[in-house]
């Protein structure tokens, strides 16, 4: 049998003197009679936070976990709620406590089942959303028996091997129908993504393709070195012959053509370094830590280690091997991504050193002008002016054929990229639209299956039904059949039920040790749809908890706890004293007492006051509540009074002992 609150204790808005908590015994179906001011919401927001350690409709927000907030709906500085869960095995028990200590809020301490249990709240914000996130909720919740193979029937042949290396790492842990969505939202953002990095290799394209000259060939290329080199070598010669002397003026201004030449070489180095830092940033980013991360999992990996070489965490040796190549692919996919440019960033790279060399021989050369003797030549040697123009200009003449071959190469890496993108961006177009489909698919299959589960929870002269497409449109829409059409625009009792059977359906998944704790709206009911919702409800196996401010038409439905919370909230104000179960936080000071109705052990402020009065523990713990409520109430002291064995209690005066009368029962 599947938990299920069997009774709630809590101080949450508490009507009692002294901040006392009150309780209330429930049903696993049960309806909470009475007015607006009967502490329905005070009950239902009890058993929220024992469940799910949050609350709904707190100053109109839903799942409320702000303790400030919460610390509100307690009369002082403490909040002390505690369920008893009736399962299998017999009485469980969950708590959430809160308090302010010294003027600062405590961090809450609770023992909760999870959020999970409170089915509805998730079945409510799906439905709430947009339609296509209520498509894919639908999805997740009727395709629990889902597998890959089920998913791949709807995938292309040549589409199904890239869909199962993406489900693989972004699906890793979840159901195939999570996987299917995971997919989904990644083949449209890798479309995107490769349609923005086409535009912009387009754009390179366009303005390169105008401005270039006619692209050189190798054996151009290979002539202008040849050119540059014979230059270099006359040029050399002209400055070791010794015949070859210049005046002082000459030698000046060969100096200064010396200089200017290191300058240019300078400047086309520096136009090389920036045009190497412009490819690099066209470079997709691989990641700060991708090859570090794939160096260090190498290692574990080749010393076949079970735990993570970063957290230690026992992940396993196979959990290992996958993180190992997604890693490595990531690097390999990066380096066939850039491998174009990186040959160009390579090749630039070469430049520079070309002209490095340059400007070292350039150095060389300029400080052997300096140390040259001045002497008039009679030599028929060329000029050296004129060997040193020979060479600039065939320097010149280099420079420009590889600055028109340079513009080819990244027209080329432009054209290269733009077409890898666009085939990517057709690739993800089909694959995220093949997704898509197979979403509608699974949809329209496991429609009429999942209608019937919701089905059987709703009244018996109701239709539940799902309309999945409009025309060639993809729509949700869920609703009530009236004369054969679909009626969405339900009352709000009808909306309210129909969720409220979507969640019941939803959590026929929900592992049956857990509680499945269901709590519908209040909504104006009418006692005719409020019993035949009742009837309907009673089939679920969970916990449902409603609450309206009438009772149900007629007979009760077999199997509903009905209470009258106008009484039962009236009845706390006559107790003087009801103990809350509390979980022990840190090291503040608490006792332990007994009720003697029920033999629950308790924390409670009835036995702080106690102690300070001067009561022993154990004396405390054999009172009765009524004798608690008594003593504190009339500020008897112990030297006054005798607890007897039933927990009741007699007063002694002047070495007399006074019976009193048995308390009243609650």
């Amino acid at each position: 049998m599947r938990p299920y609150v069997n009774s709630i204790f809590s101080n949450l808005k508490t009507p009692r003197a002294n901040g006392e908590a009150w309780n209330v015994e429930l049903g696993q179906h049960t309806l909470l009679v009475g007015s607006n001011t009967s502490h329905k919401s005070s009950v239902i927001q009890s058993v929220e936070l024992a469940i799910a350690g949050s609350a709904d409709d707190i100053f109109g927000r839903s799942a409320v976990s702000d303790a400030a907030l919460l610390l509100t709906l307690a009369p002082g500085d403490e909040l002390g709620i505690t369920a008893n869960l009736n399962d299998s095995k017999g009485n469980t028990t969950s708590s959430f406590n809160l308090r302010r200590e010294d003027g600062k809020l405590k961090r809450p301490t609770m023992d909760v089942p999870g959020a999970e249990c409170l089915v509805h709240r998730s079945v409510k914000a799906a439905l709430s959303g947009s339609s296509t996130t209520a498509r894919k909720a639908f999805l997740g919740w009727s395709s629990g028996n889902t597998g890959l193979d089920d998913v791949l029937e709807y995938i292309p042949d040549d589409l199904q091997s890239k869909y199962t290396d993406i489900v693989k790492f972004k699906g890793r842990g979840k159901s195939a129908v999570e996987g299917l969505l995971e997919v989904t939202n990644y083949a449209g953002q890798r479309q995107r993504e490769a349609s923005k990095e086409a535009k912009g290799a387009e754009i390179i394209m366009e303005n390169l393709g105008d401005k270039v000259d006619a692209r050189p060939t190798d054996a151009e290329m290979d002539k202008m070195r040849f050119a540059v080199a014979e230059a270099k070598n006359v040029l050399d010669k002209s400055i070791r012959n010794p015949t070859n002397r210049k005046t002082q003026a000459e030698l000046d201004q060969e100096i200064q053509a010396e200089v200017n030449k290191i300058n240019h070489y300078e400047s086309q180095k520096l136009g090389l370094q920036k045009e190497i830092e412009s490819l690099k940033a066209t470079m997709p980013h691989l990641g700060d830590n991708v090859s570090l991360a794939a160096q260090i999992i190498d290692v574990a990996v080749s010393h076949n280690l079970d735990a993570c070489p970063v957290c230690s965490s026992q992940v396993g040796l196979d959990h290992l091997k996958n993180c190992q190549s997604f890693y490595l692919k990531q690097e390999s996919d990066w380096k066939v991504q850039v491998k174009s440019t990186l040959d160009l960033v390579n090749k630039k790279t070469g430049e520079i050193e070309f002209f490095d060399r340059q400007i070292a021989d350039s150095n060389f050369t300029l400080e052997k002008l300096k140390q040259m003797p001045v002497q008039v030549s009679n030599s028929d040697a060329i000029p050296l002016a004129d060997a040193q123009s020979r060479f600039e200009a065939a320097m010149a003449a280099l420079t420009k054929l590889d600055q028109i071959r340079d513009e080819w190469d990244r027209l080329a890496s432009a054209r290269d990229k733009m077409m890898s993108m666009k085939q990517d961006v057709e690739t993800y177009k089909r694959l995220k639209v093949s997704c898509e489909i197979a979403v509608g698919k699974l949809l329209e299959t496991r429609a009429i299956e999942f209608s019937a589960r919701v089905q059987k929870y709703l009244p018996d002269d109701w239709t539940f039904n799902i309309q999945l497409m409009d025309g060639n449109k993809e729509v949700f829409r869920m609703g009530i059949m009236r004369n054969g059409r679909l009626h969405s625009a339900l009352s709000g009792a009808e909306w309210t039920s129909v969720v409220t059977s979507i969640a019941m359906a939803v959590a026929e998944g929900l592992d049956d040790r857990l509680p499945a704790v269901l709590i519908p709206d209040d909504r104006a009911w009418d006692g005719k749809t409020l019993s035949s919702v009742m009837r309907g409800f009673s089939q679920f196996d969970g916990q449902v908890i409603m609450a309206s401010t009438i009772r149900p038409t007629g007979r009760p439905p077999k199997g509903w706890t009905i209470i009258d919370m106008d009484e039962t909230s009236a009845s706390w104000d006559s107790v003087d004293v009801v103990e809350t179960p509390k979980v022990e936080e840190g090291t503040v000071k608490k006792t332990s007492i007994n009720h003697a109705s029920g033999g629950f052990r308790v924390t409670t402020r009835s036995a702080l006051i106690l102690e300070e009065a001067g009561f022993d523990a154990t004396v405390i713990q054999s009172m009765s509540r009524e004798t608690v409520a008594s003593i504190i109430k009339d500020g008897l002291a112990p030297e006054n009074i005798s607890v007897n064995e039933d927990g009741s209690y007699q007063i002694i005066r002047s070495a007399k002992v006074l019976p009193m009368p048995p308390a009243p029962k609650v």
